[in-house]
């Protein structure tokens, strides 16, 4: 909404109090909606202005098509510049259909309030016309912002309102009495959707955050993990890695201490690792004991002392799974790299596996990197076996 602040009504735009940058986004988004009903109200304006120009011979009715058609072409315009920024994955600012609403309600409410005070009776009924449709078409496209779709409604229906109190006809001044509850019953129609759109994107997001993470650990789950990867799929000029992880000695403490020592035990390894690897890559709990932890544009040897540093963080200290009841656990690190050791995702992450179990069969507690087999094809064919089936395990 960069554009919009620099003219001073982005505050309309935005929701009180903010529901964050992500749903505010999404809100953003519905303003930019429906361009074919824009264009629709455009175009029973055209008619009404037809017919004016037809019963009048003011030329004030000329000026209103002209402005009509530029604006009609300019959301034209604006709508195809939207819909090739948003084919090219980039950032688009609503800022620009906003102000054409905005200019185009006032346009309407010009119209309006000259036909309004005039006295051609027919003129007058197909004006209340559009503007009763124009307000639902306004409800109906810019709740996201209520503050934004009042203004919209203020700037046809106050004109329209003003110009019959012009007009030769007394009791069209009525509608000035009418004005205030039909503006107090559209807000409360835009405030209600507002309300239930809100509610809607955030249990959209609630339920996303739930699908893509571990209820235990708070990190990534499998879902998520696959989900990030997928995004990454289409981008092969960057160098990646993947970093497995499997904890040494974790089922001798579920046996001895219980399911919630080992839960307390797989909280405080997600913390290790999260500390560790920081905001230079992304940590999934892949089920039970076995972690990920993916990595982009870096070197063989720093994912190696990633790896290393990983390993001996989580097996250092003791932890406290109950009051005098400290447990240690030690883990086994694999990875592989993108491009040296594999060319896709799928790859990648199947030959970190196999790293990693060539790090236990090494005796554990090491990092180790893929290697391309030299043993017996039948010594290959149980490692992927092992590695496939510790790719489909259900996360615990």
């Amino acid at each position: 909404m960069s554009a919009a602040d620099r003219l001073g009504i982005g505050r309309l735009l935005r929701s009180a109090p903010s529901p964050g940058a992500d749903i505010q986004g999404r809100l953003y988004a519905q303003l930019g909606g429906s361009p074919a009903a824009a264009l629709m109200g455009s175009l029973c304006a055209l008619v009404v202005l037809a017919v004016a120009i037809y019963r009048s011979s003011a030329p004030v009715f000329v000026v209103f098509v002209a402005l009509e058609i530029v604006l009609a072409f300019a959301r034209i315009a604006e709508s195809r510049w939207r819909t090739r920024r948003k084919a090219e994955c980039l950032s688009i600012d609503v800022s620009w259909s906003a102000l054409f609403s905005l200019l185009w309600c006032s346009l309407q409410g010009a119209v309006a309030f000259v036909i309004m005070s005039g006295d051609d009776p027919v003129l007058q009924v197909l004006s209340a016309t559009l503007v009763t449709a124009a307000l639902g078409l306004i409800c109906a496209r810019n709740y996201a912002a209520p503050n934004f779709a009042t203004l919209l409604l203020l700037l046809m229906d106050v004109p329209f309102a003003a110009g019959a109190v012009l007009a030769d006809a007394p009791l069209l001044s009525v509608i000035v009495i009418l004005t205030p509850p039909f503006m107090f019953g559209a807000r409360q129609i835009i405030t209600t959707f507002h309300g239930t759109l809100l509610k809607s994107l955030k249990a959209e997001k609630e339920n996303l955050y739930l699908a893509y993470h571990d209820s235990l650990t708070g990190i990534l789950n499998r879902q998520g993990m696959d989900h990030h990867l997928a995004k990454l799929a289409n981008e092969p000029t960057h160098t990646m890695a993947i970093v497995s992880l499997d904890l040494d000695g974790f089922k001798a403490i579920n046996d001895e201490y219980g399911h919630g020592a080992g839960d307390t035990v797989l909280v405080e390894v997600a913390r290790r690792i999260e500390a560790v690897v920081g905001t230079r890559g992304v940590v999934a709990r892949m089920g039970g004991d076995e972690f990920m932890v993916l990595v982009r544009d870096c070197g063989i040897e720093h994912v190696r002392a990633l790896g290393e540093k990983l390993v001996e963080r989580i097996s250092e200290g003791a932890i406290p799974v109950a009051t005098d009841v400290p447990v240690r656990v030690g883990a086994s690190a694999g990875f592989a790299c993108i491009p040296q050791d594999a060319l896709t995702t799928h790859e990648l992450r199947i030959r970190a596996d196999m790293a990693l179990y060539d790090a236990k069969d090494a005796g554990k507690h090491t990092c180790r990197r893929f290697r391309q087999p030299d043993r017996p094809i039948g010594d290959l064919n149980a490692k992927l076996r092992r590695a496939f089936s510790r790719g489909s395990r259900v996360a615990g």
